[in-house]
């Protein structure tokens, strides 16, 4: 999930931090979600709960604290980032299953195919690969749809006419490929398959990212991005606490955060037409 690292602004600060510094993804929907935070607080909660050391002065002194807040927000932000609408798209790295085996053939399945099912199962298994096999007696495309559903990224088929030619196919949840792949080196293919799917799946939220960050040097080029929902919006900002507000309640865009590397901003703010301090981040979030 491609994120942007930056500071909070005083406003979006942790209350009675010196400085929160944030990581905020863009989700599918042109929101943006603050998917992690880290608070440097400085001595002020030491001092409020009287939390000592002592230095190598021998003097005691107040802890220096911070906190870190990454937690299961980040799941509902992969859904939100990669999902679509036939449901869950989940990064390989991250799947509980990275692939799914599903028999095909007649009533004769049981016999005819899921021997050799089993047999690849256990062989990718011992490559370290997470695989299930789907044995319910359900119609082979009930079965496609669930698990496409569930976001597996590779789906493997295999049925009495692939076991004669020895091979497999395979299909693709990230873009719903399918592909014929022989079952000798069938681990080290899918393997290759899986880092694809992997690399494809970021690349492709951060290429929506790009499309959907804009830059503004007006007002009103700002309120004009903001009528919906575009995703970020990149503005000169004065840095006054009191703009900040305002450009809140006009627009119900936040700043997100200013970048660690964003550049000078030059020019002036976006709101007041002050000199501009910061080049911040602007977007409609969770």
């Amino acid at each position: 999930m491609p994120v942007i690292k930056g500071q909070k602004s005083e406003s979006e600060k942790f209350a009675g931090a010196l400085r929160t510094y944030s990581i905020e993804a863009l989700m599918g929907d042109g929101r943006a979600l603050q998917a992690g935070t880290s608070h440097n607080l400085g001595q002020n909660f030491a001092k409020a709960f009287e939390i000592t050391f002592q230095g190598r002065d021998k003097t005691v002194q107040h802890v220096w604290g911070t906190s870190w807040g990454v937690s299961t927000r980040l799941v509902g932000g992969v859904i939100m980032t990669h999902g679509d609408d036939s449901g869950l798209v989940l990064p390989p790295k991250i799947a509980p299953y990275q692939v799914v085996i599903v028999p095909i053939g007649r009533d004769n399945w049981r016999e005819a195919v899921l021997p050799k099912a089993q047999e690849i199962q256990q062989q990718l298994q011992a490559a370290g690969i997470r695989v299930t096999l789907d044995e319910r007696d359900e119609r082979p495309g009930w079965k496609f749809s669930e698990w496409e559903m569930r976001g597996v990224p590779l789906r493997l088929e295999i049925g009495p006419k692939d076991i004669e030619k020895a091979s497999v196919i395979i299909a693709r949840r990230d873009n719903r490929e399918k592909i014929s792949v022989s079952m000798s080196g069938l681990a080290g293919h899918l393997l290759q398959l899986l880092d694809d799917v992997q690399k494809s799946l970021f690349e492709r939220a951060r290429t929506y990212r790009e499309e959907h960050t804009q830059r503004a040097s007006t007002w009103e080029e700002f309120t004009k991005l903001m009528e919906t929902r575009p995703g970020f919006v990149i503005a000169p900002w004065c840095g006054s606490a009191d703009c900040e507000a305002r450009i809140k309640a006009e627009t119900q865009a936040t700043i997100r955060n200013m970048p660690l590397d964003g550049k000078s901003p030059g020019g002036t703010c976006v709101r007041c037409d002050k000199p501009a301090a910061h080049e911040a981040w602007f977007a409609k979030a969770y």
